[in-house]
């Protein structure tokens, strides 16, 4: 997956200071208000940096005020009951999409025709009624709480797959969700032109496709970044993507090992290599510290910009 790579020329507060050292500086972003974000936090955000999920950036300036290091905007998807939160140097991956399911495993997911109102709208070119039941989540999709992600149909009346960015959803038994707006600026306000290229027909598949959700990492999927602080689940926060960033590792298997790849495990931890492993410029944990015990904190250079 190609991730926005938003260059922001940027020194964090650290450096006023004289810099990380002088601060004793955790993570590069401890104490800021970006770390365990709500969704109405995460929207005032958006609105004043123009930041959205996904939006990737480098820091700017000199190594001592973190120059050289990339972070990302993610959201801590995780919608089991009680849910997990993430913690300081945990590693995370991408969360596994909605296809065809809802998120609690129930029926499938399909598209719903019928009488509609305003609120709920029906099928149409502009938004798609489906059998996802929201509000009985574990951890409920609020109002708007999937817009900027995507919705995908495979319509038999379409000539191409539909793949639309969300504008709009509702939290419901059967939830709606809008792909396309009327435009207040053109006389008559038709909608905008990301209407479907065809109305999706009743009981054809749906998914909701959520591609900066993520998860702790459990060893089965590549990492894709560090978490920088305690996230409660369905919160939203920004995860290391590059640099030089502290890693929750245990070392009581595998010795850790300076400067040998470290690779993920369960509960976000990594673990040390039973033999090296090649560099690989996408999923890079490069320990600066050795060490054989447990849930030790280690300085690595991390690198999970796939480049």
């Amino acid at each position: 997956m190609q991730f926005i790579h938003k260059k922001i020329d940027y020194t964090t507060p650290a450096g006023h200071q004289g810099g990380p050292g002088v601060s004793k500086q955790v993570t590069w972003y401890v104490g800021t208000p970006y770390i365990n974000m709500t969704l109405a936090e995460f929207r005032v955000v958006q609105q004043s940096i123009g930041a959205n999920l996904g939006s990737t950036w480098w820091l700017g300036g000199g190594a001592a005020a973190s120059g050289g290091n990339a972070f990302m905007f993610v959201r801590n998807g995780d919608n089991t009951d009680p849910g997990t939160a993430l913690g300081l140097g945990e590693l995370v991956m991408l969360k596994t999409p909605t296809n065809t399911v809802d998120d609690k495993g129930g029926a499938a997911a399909t598209v719903i025709t019928g009488a509609g109102t305003a609120a709920s709208p029906t099928t149409t070119t502009a938004a798609a009624t489906t059998n996802i039941s929201n509000s009985t989540f574990v951890r409920p999709v609020p109002v708007n709480g999937d817009v900027d992600n995507w919705v995908f149909v495979t319509s038999a009346a379409a000539t191409l797959p539909q793949l639309r960015r969300i504008k709009k959803n509702s939290s419901s038994t059967t939830s709606f969700y809008t792909v396309s707006l009327p435009d207040e600026l053109r006389p008559a306000r038709p909608n905008d032109a990301d209407v479907f290229d065809n109305i999706p027909l009743n009981a054809e598949p749906i998914s909701i496709i959520r591609p900066y959700e993520v998860v702790q990492c459990d060893g089965t999927s590549p990492a894709i970044g560090v978490a920088l602080g305690t996230v409660a689940a369905g919160n939203y926060t920004i995860i290391q993507k590059c640099g030089l960033a502290p890693v929750l590792c245990d070392g009581s298997g595998t010795a850790i090992v300076v400067n040998v790849p470290a690779v993920p495990s369960t509960a976000g931890v990594a673990i040390g290599a039973a033999a090296k492993s090649l560099y690989m410029g996408g999923g890079l944990i490069l320990p600066q510290q050795a060490t054989s015990a447990a849930g030790v904190f280690i300085p690595c250079y991390v690198n999970f910009m796939a480049a």
